[in-house]
């Protein structure tokens, strides 16, 4: 049985904490690290209420700006090319993250101008929940024609992103960029490309 690709998105696809702390270490200096669970970098008002809660004088909009400009141009290089390969095999993908209205905005945007096409894009804060709570997937399965038997998640933090086999799918740890401290012995990838990809979903 042919599987479906679907992906997390941030440091699954994308070094989004590390670079967003490098962003602010150029516009703002010396700066603690940010938890980029609690404060969306997408919403200049919340960078600077964190730049408020640590006595820094800098502009949310400007971190904002120069991160998701980073972003558009690393998206457009480094992944959206790798996820059409994976398309053109596999059949539309689709994304399940942790994340806002706003980033999903953002990431559909830059998937449409770019013309990649994927079916199902579910983020938490529409669903209420955040992984490893199962309604996040269980949503994502109502968008779709498949089965959950027929989807393998690829994503890279175990402790969440695991949950994707409650709902029938299966799971692909990817270590290609941050894993919070987490592990798996099963199914593992060192990057998302379309070798790795295809190997992963014919051996699930």
């Amino acid at each position: 049985m042919s599987q479906i690709a679907v992906f997390d998105i941030g440091d699954t696809l994308v070094p989004s904490h590390r670079k967003i702390n490098q962003v602010i270490q150029e516009v703002v200096g010396d700066a603690p690290e940010i938890d980029i669970n609690k404060y969306n970098v997408y919403v200049p008002e919340q960078m600077n209420q964190w730049l408020e809660e640590n006595g820094i004088e800098a502009s949310g909009e400007e971190i904002t700006n120069e991160y998701l400009e980073w972003k558009t141009q690393y998206l457009k290089s480094k992944v959206i090319p790798k996820l059409k390969e994976i398309n053109r095999e596999y059949g539309p993908i689709g994304f399940i993250s942790d994340n806002s209205v706003p980033a999903k905005k953002f990431y559909a945007e830059n998937f449409r101008s770019e013309g990649l096409e994927y079916e199902g894009f579910v983020v938490s804060s529409e669903v209420g929940v955040e992984k490893p709570d199962s309604k996040i997937f269980e949503t994502f399965v109502e968008q779709r024609e498949e089965t959950p038997e027929q989807m393998t998640y690829f994503g890279n933090y175990v402790d969440r992103d695991k949950a994707a086999e409650k709902v029938g799918m299966n799971f692909v740890w990817v270590k290609q960029h941050y894993t919070f401290g987490s592990s798996t012995e099963g199914p593992q990838i060192d990057k998302i490309n379309y070798r790795n990809v295809s190997e992963a979903l014919k051996r699930v």
